[in-house]
């Protein structure tokens, strides 16, 4: 599948949905969104893109494909699995092209310009606030939710936010001419792994994840 035709496949994907629950339109805020509605769906991705066959981690949450209960492993408390669901759905549905290793801005993912409202800056700026605050906390815990190191900007971590779905955070410090900076880019592959719309939440998800941590 070429990059060009994924946006129209992702939309094709959200009508079969509405015809599927009898329902007009099918978003992400839909509440038929729920573990009983898609499990064999999500359960089609045991031993597929990155996944084990008895659960699936991400992001610091952890779902048990036999039960559907999620724990979330950074807060130490369970966890809400209907908000992760169209995540897991989609990620089930993707087209397996492999990941690029070429990181890209929301605005430069082909077909973004469908959901260019998806993605806001300003949910960085509790990743940027808590790089000026606290470095090393902040560095612990994108670990803990499985950041590694890499050679960008002054700090720079990757995030598989699913096995497929990898993002680089950079920052870059304060110095005499500008304030500290974080920005989130995508790697370019990860339009086939899920809708503009899902990835366009992901930087919210991560502030919000990092911001329980105190």
């Amino acid at each position: 599948m070429m990059a060009d035709d994924i946006l129209e496949y992702w939309m094709s994907l959200a009508r079969e949905l509405a015809s599927r629950f009898n329902v007009e339109e099918f978003d992400t805020s839909s509440a038929f969104w729920s573990w009983d509605n898609f499990k064999d769906d999500i359960r089609t991705l045991k031993g597929r893109l990155g996944v084990g066959n008895d659960f699936i981690d991400f992001l610091g949450y952890h779902v048990d494909f036999e039960s559907g209960e999620t724990t979330d492993t950074l807060a130490g408390i369970p966890g809400r699995t209907s908000k992760l669901v169209p995540f897991l759905y989609y990620y089930s549905k993707a087209k397996d092209v492999g990941i690029a290793d070429e990181w890209e801005k929301f605005s430069a993912l082909k077909g973004s310009w469908a959901c260019r409202h998806s993605f806001d800056e300003q949910d960085l700026e509790t990743l940027r606030r808590k790089y000026v605050e606290d470095k090393e906390k902040l560095f612990e815990t994108l670990e803990k939710l499985g950041g590694e190191r890499a050679g960008h900007g002054d700090d720079a971590y990757v995030v598989s936010f699913l096995p497929m779905v990898k993002v680089l955070l950079v920052f870059e410090e304060e110095d005499e001419e500008f304030p500290a900076t974080a920005r989130l880019l995508f790697d370019k592959n990860s339009i086939f792994y899920e809708p503009h719309e899902m990835l366009g939440s992901i930087g919210w998800m991560m502030a919000s994840r990092v911001a329980i941590t105190g």
